[in-house]
């Protein structure tokens, strides 16, 4: 190989290493608390009206990622789950 393409042809694959060294480097974050499939994921943030109407006995000092069906609220996050029939009005 010639000087001329050596340089460039190392460039690149400099550039390919770093790009994937990022993209590896971001995937963990995109993979955290999963949204089950069928259920609409929300947050909840401090200031914010409870879910549902009602209060969720978690700790109302930091955001919370969360569904809630018909047995009452899971917190993805955490992987808490808080049943409808345990909470108060």
């Amino acid at each position: 190989m010639k000087r001329s393409t050596r340089v460039p042809a190392l460039l690149g694959a400099a550039a390919a290493l770093l790009l994937w060294g990022g993209a590896e480097l971001a995937a963990p974050s995109a993979q955290a608390a999963p949204c089950p499939r069928l259920q609409a994921c929300t947050t909840w943030c401090p200031g914010q009206p409870n879910p549902a109407g009602r209060p969720i006995p978690w700790d109302t000092s930091v955001c919370h990622d969360y569904y809630w069906d018909s047995y009452g609220v899971h917190d993805i996050g955490t992987g808490a789950f808080y049943a409808w029939r345990g909470m108060g009005w």
